[in-house]
């Protein structure tokens, strides 16, 4: 049993170095550009100008006027610099997560954006979290206590509701994943923005 189990996996690895030394760059890019061929016919044929489109199109818009609205601009620069740091993380697990097909997004707002669910993530993730930390970062406490609400709401609210509408499909993800996800990066960016606060304020 043993013997087989490492053959087979031995055989699995040779089939994937043949693949790696036979593909060539411009094979990949020739790949790549039927792709996006395929990918922009879709877009056009299936998402473009339908009210899914419309939908992402103010979730693209609304949330951040409203948050600017809203914003203390006395702590701008603290409360921006906490959004980027939330923003750039999620986007950049959202990228990982779409890449390696662990969910997709069948609705997007242009086939040229990746991640492909970019107002998702800027207006019912970064921005609600930039107005928590507004509102309760003097208080890791009361902080911690939001951030964990507004992960419940975006893991079992938000996200099954993006699935209802047809814009975000899972494949081998689960909303329950996301709940600890949200929470520990809402959780580290304060803890960074606190720490770079105290070395300029030692300064």
């Amino acid at each position: 049993m043993l013997f087989s189990t490492v053959g087979a996996i031995g055989s699995q690895l040779n089939d994937f170095m043949i693949i790696l030394t036979s593909i060539s760059l411009h094979e990949l890019l020739d790949a790549e550009a039927k792709y996006h061929k395929v990918l922009r016919a879709y877009w056009y044929e299936n998402n473009f100008l339908t009210y899914k489109w419309w939908f992402l199109l103010v979730l693209s818009i609304v949330p951040a006027i409203v948050w600017w609205i809203r914003v203390d601009k006395t702590k701008l620069i603290e409360n921006t610099a906490f959004g980027l740091f939330y923003g750039v993380t999620a986007i950049f697990l959202d990228s990982i997560g779409s890449n390696a097909m662990v969910w997709t997004y069948p609705v997007r707002l242009t086939p040229y954006l990746n991640p492909q669910l970019y107002p998702y993530d800027v207006g019912v993730v970064i921005i609600p979290f930039m107005m928590v930390y507004q509102k309760f970062s003097m208080s890791f406490k009361k902080f911690f206590i939001a951030t964990g609400v507004l992960s419940l709401f975006l893991a079992f609210i938000a996200e099954p509701f993006m699935v209802y509408l047809g814009i975000y499909k899972e494949i081998t993800w689960k909303h329950i994943y996301s709940f600890p996800i949200y929470w520990l990066i809402g959780i580290m960016c304060w803890a960074i923005i606190k720490k770079f606060k105290s070395y300029s304020s030692k300064s």
